[in-house]
């Protein structure tokens, strides 16, 4: 049977007793329906990953005592920040996902000319915690010791005329460059449209900034399709897969 992987923000060192929070007690014990006794992988994006055993379960919290460290903390060879249009129904969900699968930094949605969505003000929290979780439950399934942060939408227009010291690379299918002619950096911005594409003004501002505008390959491919693709080929390039 797999051992359970939990992420949790409390510290974590061998021999430690903790409480874990009330919706990760209601997870384990609720949910899982893990009993006292039963082990599991905590891990909190900071000290590793640790063997934990459930040592008491009450009615609303789970006490858990610290084992080992199974796995030291570590910095991947690749920090890549995405920032992706925000796309109607269940895309974004699916690109947050996936993208914490193929170990991006961070998440950042972008309102654009051709992206459909406007969010409302009331709902944009709502919506920061829903995709937060996301990448919380992708990170546990997933094995990675950290979790991307998913930062506030934004303008990209008011993004693009900003000074971005990383290498920052464009998708869109007129790009004329390959994601194998980008400079040798261990930071980069990739950016990826909504449904409708980038507008040609932005495709200019983005030029005008420095930015590469890259293709990847012959085929125009969806927007939940193109950030898995990218990550993936820039993983294998420069990074660790």
């Amino acid at each position: 049977m797999r051992t359970s992987r939990l992420f949790t923000e409390q510290a974590l060192s061998s021999g430690q007793s903790l409480l874990l929070s009330k919706e990760s007690s209601h997870y384990l014990s609720k949910v899982l329906r893990l009993r006292e006794g039963s082990v599991l992988r905590l891990f909190n994006g900071r000290d590793g990953e640790f063997l934990a055993r459930l040592a008491k379960i009450t009615k609303h919290e789970v006490e858990v005592e610290i084992a080992e460290r199974l796995i030291e903390p570590k910095l991947g060879s690749l920090k890549i920040d995405l920032y992706l249009g925000l796309s109607k129904g269940d895309r974004m969900d699916y690109g947050i996902q996936k993208s914490t699968e193929l170990g991006v930094a961070s998440i950042t949605p972008f309102y654009s000319q051709h992206g459909g969505v406007k969010l409302k003000e009331e709902r944009v929290e709502n919506r920061l915690r829903h995709w937060q979780q996301i990448a919380v439950s992708a990170s546990e399934q997933c094995g990675r010791l950290d979790v991307p942060l998913i930062n506030e939408p934004l303008q990209l227009s008011e993004w693009l005329g900003s000074s971005q010291p990383s290498v920052t690379v464009v998708i869109d299918p007129n790009g004329d460059a390959n994601l194998s002619d980008l400079p040798t950096s261990n930071s980069i911005n990739l950016l990826v449209g909504p449904e409708g594409g980038f507008a040609e003004e932005e495709l200019l501002a983005a030029k005008k900034s420095g930015c590469t505008i890259a293709v990847l390959g012959s085929r125009i491919l969806r927007t939940e399709t193109a950030p898995i693709a990218a990550l993936a080929i820039l993983q294998h390039l420069y990074g660790d897969l």
